[in-house]
């Protein structure tokens, strides 16, 4: 797709995509910005997708958040040498240095729990994949119809640029031609389907913004995400904020 940029993921870090109301202009001059990972991320497609796919998966997920939960408990009491209940950073720099025992008795550990836990996690984690590369797939077309409605002449990753008044960005407008055209898309993928490399790697992204939002609940006293569900399946897609809102 010719016109999808990435963007950081500081600039998707909100919860909710909470657009503020937009000035009567959405363009300033025939040029706009806009966020394509935060158009595609905040799809309605992709929320009803991840929640199905929570309910789908369910069984397995929970079982894979298990047997997670299990090796995390394994991991620290291999960690704690002193047995003070905390892995301190000396703890765990000691198990990452050379020929360390500690260090082999926890890769050792992950080896053996990491592939049950992938297999657990896998059909969730492919469903997902081809759920978000439908919906890849309809950014450009929605692009195009907002770049046509508005007669835009030039659109602009917000990180290409040093400043743009508000007014300039469209991304909101792109979200809502998406969910538009595409309400729904499937989580079923055709036999032998395999996800694109740029699937798999906006796939990543989704994950790490997933875990950033977790781990500011976490550090905020919220409630954290339903426990069988990881994050790339988790039971409500993370909506993303595009920059200047």
């Amino acid at each position: 797709m010719k016109t999808f940029t990435k963007t950081s993921l500081a600039a998707l870090a909100g919860a909710s995509i909470a657009l503020a109301a937009g000035a009567a202009t959405a363009q300033t001059a025939g040029i706009a910005t806009a966020q394509a990972d935060a158009a595609i991320f905040s799809a309605k497609a992709f929320d009803a997708a991840n929640q199905q796919i929570s309910t789908t998966y369910k069984t397995q997920l929970d079982q894979a958040a298990a047997a997670q939960t299990a090796l995390n408990t394994q991991l620290r009491a291999l960690l704690d040498t002193n047995k003070d209940g905390q892995v301190s950073q000396a703890e765990a720099a000691a198990a990452e240095a050379q020929n360390s025992a500690i260090g082999n008795q926890v890769r050792a550990a992950q080896q053996k729990a990491q592939p049950n836990i992938e297999t657990l996690q896998g059909p969730a984690i492919k469903a997902q994949a081809y759920a978000l590369e439908q919906i890849t797939a309809k950014y450009d077309p929605a692009l195009r119809a907002v770049v046509a409605a508005k007669k835009i002449t030039v659109v602009l990753a917000p990180n290409a640029i040093q400043y743009a008044p508000p007014a300039t960005d469209v991304t909101r407008d792109i979200i809502a031609e998406i969910d538009r055209s595409t309400p729904t898309v499937s989580i079923t993928p055709p036999a032998n389907w395999q996800p694109q490399q740029q699937t798999v790697e906006l796939l990543q992204q989704y994950r790490q913004l997933v875990y950033a939002n977790a781990a500011r609940r976490q550090q905020a006293g919220a409630p954290a995400p339903a426990a069988g569900t990881p994050a790339p399946a988790a039971g409500a897609a993370p909506r993303a904020t595009p920059q200047g809102r």
